[in-house]
């Protein structure tokens, strides 16, 4: 897949989304938006960009703590879902890389799980550093191994052990795979520039009734959504079937019929260098 179909593979499975993404699997990234806006240094009158901003969440926690936010998304259904949600803040459609502000406008950017759906991720993340005053931060994150991050693991290894295979027209992995590892995601905000560079493991855990999390990644993401609804009826039970076992080894002793999953994120930050 060129990464042109990649892009609009993207593109138009986030806009199917864009009324399912935020109750459910939008709620489980949240975890990380503390984090990712201490990262950033979201405080009183920093002038914060989120690129990727879907439904809002995140630049409504930065607005929260007083910094002036402009939100971009690449997906016009997002974009319009934001909007509603993020009153007197500017919201726009724009996507990465292809931003409208000139250099240095910002004193951080930010983008939540952005950088693994765009198609180009070394010109997206060069960028993000332009736009930034020198002195500014950069912050991202993806998330971190299957095996870490059970959330979603329980997935993908739910279509593995059924011996289930992707269904036509599905990329084969995210153009950012290659960058998907503390050292490789370093590296990425290394060659644009950034100084100061560290990534860190982020953790937290979801609670949530497991037939409540089958519907909230089916209807949330993209990707993972399409391996298995793609899937033949049979197979799609099957796989089910190996969910439903995967995610019971996750219910608390005397539980209420809830799971408490792992979820891991890598948070990488930068800085753009003064200006000698």
């Amino acid at each position: 897949m060129s990464t042109t179909d990649f892009a609009e593979f993207e593109r138009s499975g986030w806009a199917r989304r864009s009324g399912t993404y935020d109750g459910g699997f939008g709620a489980m990234t949240a975890g990380l938006h503390e984090a990712l806006l201490d990262a950033a240094g979201a405080a009183p009158g920093v002038r914060l960009l989120e690129v990727g901003c879907g439904t809002g969440r995140l630049a409504a926690g930065a607005v929260a703590r007083g910094a002036e936010v402009v939100a971009t998304d690449g997906v016009r259904q997002m974009v319009a879902v934001a909007a509603e949600a993020l009153p007197g803040v500017r919201v726009l459609h724009a996507e990465l890389p292809g931003l409208p502000f000139p250099d240095g406008g910002f004193d951080a950017a930010v983008g939540a799980f952005v950088i693994n759906h765009v198609p180009d991720p070394p010109a997206a993340v060069r960028e993000l550093a332009q736009v930034v005053r020198p002195g500014g931060r950069v912050a991202l994150s993806c998330w971190d191994t299957l095996a870490r991050n059970r959330a979603q693991g329980v997935f993908f290894d739910a279509v593995t052990a059924v011996g289930a295979t992707p269904p036509a027209g599905l990329p084969g992995a995210s153009p950012f795979a290659r960058h998907a590892a503390p050292a490789g995601f370093a590296a990425l905000l290394g060659a644009a520039g950034l100084t100061d560079v560290r990534v860190e493991h982020v953790t937290w855990t979801h609670r949530v009734d497991p037939d409540r999390w089958w519907r909230d990644v089916l209807t949330g993401t993209v990707l993972t959504s399409s391996l298995i609804e793609g899937q033949p009826a049979g197979t799609l039970a099957r796989i089910r079937a190996a969910y439903d076992g995967l995610v019971a080894a996750h219910a608390p002793a005397g539980g209420d019929g809830t799971v408490d999953l792992p979820v891991a994120a890598l948070l990488a930050v930068g800085t753009r260098p003064e200006r000698p």
